[in-house]
C-alpha cells in the first residue's frame, strides 16, 4: 500500500512538473507612433500573441491593428486620423525618383536629416494626440510594467519610461542604427561591421573601412547631440520636464530586439541585450493567404513564374519609361511568367503587354507567392520584411536597392549566393540580360535552399523567443534590465577603450627609451675629450 501511495505522488509529481509555468498577466504599454506600414508588421504579431497570452496590451500606435483589435485584452490608441485611410497614407508613399544611386557621406547626412525630421514630426503627432497624458493617468490607478517601443528615430517617447519607471524593450525594425549600439554595449567595430546606412561587397577594403568609420561615428554623435536634444525640447514643451531620454535609455533598456538574423546578416559579436527575432512576422497562416486568381496563373505556369515586389513603401509605377521599356522587353523575352505588384489608378495603368505573360496586382501576398513551389525567382527593392520572406522561403533574389537599409540588405544576399545586387540607374537592355542568365545558374537556387534551411531551424522561434524576452522583463521588472546590463554602458569613451591605461604605457616607454638613450650617449663620449678639458 505504501509503495502505490509512494507511487502515486511520484506520478502527481511528474504530472505537475510537466505543466508550463504560467507568468503573471502583466500590464503592457506599447507605443510605436511610426506611420510606416512595414514597421507596424513587424510588431503586430507580438503584441496579438501577449494579448492572446492574457496580458493587457495598450498600444499607441499610427497603423490600425485589425486583428489586434479583435482581442479582448488589446487597446488601440490612435494618433492617426479619426477615419483615415491608411491604404494611402501609410502605404506606396516613395516613388523611384527618390533612389540614392551612391552610399557618400553626404547621402548618409542628407538620409540622417531626412530621419531626423521625420522621427521630431512623429513626437509632435504623438504628444499632440493627448494619448500620453491618458496613459500617464492610467499607471496611477493601474500600473505598467513595461514600455514596448521602436527603436529607429526618435525616442520622446522614452519619457514614458522615466515617469512610470518601467523597464524598456526597443525594436529595431530594419538593421540597427549605428547611434543605438552603445546602449547596451554592442561592439560596432567599424573594420567589418556594417551599419543600417551603409553596404559593401564582401570584405571590406581600406577605403570602405574608412567610410564605415567615419560614417558610425558622425551619426552616432549627431544623434546625441543633435536628435536627442530636439526630444529633450518636446518633453520639456509638453509635460514641463527635463530629462534626458538618452541616459533614460542606457539606464531602462533591458532588451533590444533586432528584425534580423545571422543567416543573412552575418555572425558578430553579440550582447545579451540584442536579440535577434528577424521573421517574427512569418506565419503559416500567411504562407496560404493565395488568392483565385494568383492561382490559377501559378498552376498554368509551366516552367515557373518570377515575382517583381519593391514593397509596401515604394511606388513602383513611378519608374521611368525607359527603364520600364527595357524591363517589359527582357522580361518578355525570358521562359518564365511574370507577376507584378503594380499600384495602378487613374493616372497610372499597367503596362500593354501580353496578359498570358504578365500578371499584374495592385496587392500581393507576398510570403504566400514567395513560398510557393513554381516562383523560381524575386525581384526585390531590398526592404527587409521581403529579403527575409525570400530567405525564409529559399528564393534567389535579384535586389535593386532603393533607400536606407536596402543597400546593406542587398550585399547581405548577394555575399552569401542568394542573389545579386542590381542598382536601380544600371537598369538597361543588357544588364538585365545579363543579371538573369547570371541568376539561372544553379548554385543561387542551391545557396538560397541550403541558407533557409539554417535560418528557419532554430533553438525557438522568433516569435516564441520574443514572448519569452517580454515576459521575462514583465516578471522581474528593472531588476532584469540591471542585470543584463553591461558595466560598459557607464564608462565614458576614454576609460573604455583604455586609453589612459594606453597612454601611460606609451609614456612610460618613451621615458624608458629617453633615459636609456642619455646613459648611453655619455658611455660612448670619447675619453680624449675629457682629458682635454682636465688640461686646459
Amino acid at each position: 500500500m505504501t509503495t502505490l501511495l509512494r507511487s502515486g505522488v511520484f506520478l502527481l509529481l511528474a504530472i505537475l512538473a510537466g505543466i508550463p509555468r504560467q507568468t503573471v498577466a502583466g500590464n503592457v504599454l506599447a507605443v510605436y507612433p511610426h506611420f510606416g506600414f512595414s514597421h507596424s508588421k513587424v510588431v503586430m504579431p507580438i503584441l496579438n500573441e501577449l494579448a492572446r497570452r492574457g496580458h493587457r496590451v495598450t498600444v499607441i500606435s499610427y497603423v490600425k491593428n485589425l486583428e489586434g483589435k479583435t482581442l479582448p485584452n488589446y487597446e488601440e490608441l490612435l494618433i492617426s486620423a479619426a477615419g483615415e485611410d491608411q491604404s494611402s497614407t501609410t502605404i506606396n508613399l516613395v516613388p523611384l525618383t527618390e533612389n540614392t544611386p551612391t552610399r557618400s557621406l553626404g547621402v548618409l547626412f542628407r538620409e540622417y536629416l531626412a530621419l531626423h525630421e521625420e522621427g521630431q514630426e512623429t513626437c509632435e503627432h504623438l504628444f499632440g494626440s493627448g494619448h500620453i497624458e491618458t496613459v500617464l493617468q492610467r499607471h496611477q490607478s493601474k500600473p505598467y510594467d513595461l514600455l514596448l517601443t521602436e527603436y529607429f528615430n526618435s525616442d520622446c517617447q522614452l519619457a514614458l519610461a522615466k515617469l512610470m519607471n518601467l523597464p524598456i524593450i526597443g525594436l529595431s525594425t530594419c538593421a540597427l542604427m549605428p547611434y543605438y549600439y552603445d546602449r547596451i554595449d554592442l561592439p560596432d567595430t567599424p573594420s567589418f561591421i556594417q551599419s543600417e546606412f551603409v553596404g559593401f561587397a564582401g570584405r571590406l577594403k581600406w577605403h570602405e573601412r574608412l567610410l564605415n568609420f567615419v560614417q558610425a561615428k558622425m551619426l552616432k554623435y549627431l544623434y546625441k547631440y543633435h536628435s536627442n536634444p530636439k526630444d529633450n525640447e518636446v518633453i520639456r514643451r509638453y509635460l514641463g520636464l527635463e530629462m534626458d531620454v538618452e541616459e533614460v535609455a542606457r539606464q531602462q533598456t533591458a532588451f533590444i530586439f533586432g528584425n534580423q538574423h545571422y543567416s543573412l546578416m552575418g555572425s558578430r559579436p553579440q550582447s545579451l541585450q540584442f536579440v535577434e527575432i528577424g521573421g517574427v512576422h512569418i506565419t503559416e497562416k500567411a504562407e496560404k493567404e493565395l488568392p483565385e486568381d494568383i492561382t490559377n496563373f501559378l498552376n498554368e505556369s509551366e516552367k515557373g513564374v518570377i515575382f517583381i515586389s519593391w514593397g509596401s513603401m515604394v511606388r513602383a509605377s513611378s519608374i521611368d519609361d525607359e527603364k520600364l521599356k527595357a524591363m517589359l522587353e527582357v522580361l518578355q523575352g525570358l521562359s518564365l511568367r511574370i507577376i507584378w505588384k503594380w499600384e495602378e489608378d487613374e493616372k497610372v495603368k499597367t503596362p500593354k503587354v501580353d496578359s498570358s505573360k504578365f500578371l499584374f496586382v495592385k496587392w500581393a501576398p507576398q510570403l504566400a507567392l514567395l513560398c510557393h513551389p513554381k516562383i523560381k525567382l524575386f525581384w526585390t527593392h531590398g526592404g527587409l520584411l521581403g529579403t527575409t520572406e525570400s530567405v525564409h522561403c529559399g528564393k534567389p533574389m535579384l535586389v535593386t536597392p532603393i533607400y536606407g537599409d536596402q543597400f546593406l540588405n542587398a550585399f547581405s544576399v548577394q555575399n552569401r549566393g542568394m542573389g545579386l545586387k542590381l542598382d536601380y540607374e544600371e537598369i538597361n537592355v543588357k544588364n538585365l540580360k545579363q543579371a538573369f542568365k547570371e541568376l539561372s545558374k544553379n548554385s543561387y537556387t542551391k545557396n538560397s535552399i541550403q541558407i533557409s534551411k539554417v535560418f528557419n531551424q532554430r533553438r525557438e522561434t522568433p516569435l516564441d523567443l520574443a514572448i519569452w524576452s517580454v515576459e521575462h522583463v514583465i516578471q522581474h521588472g528593472l531588476v532584469a534590465s540591471k542585470l543584463l546590463q553591461s558595466p560598459g554602458i557607464e564608462l565614458n569613451g576614454f576609460i573604455y577603450h583604455s586609453l589612459d591605461s594606453i597612454l601611460l604605457i606609451l609614456l612610460s616607454f618613451t621615458l624608458l627609451i629617453l633615459l636609456l638613450s642619455y646613459f648611453c650617449c655619455r658611455k660612448d663620449k670619447p675619453k680624449h675629450l675629457n682629458k682635454k678639458s682636465k688640461t686646459s
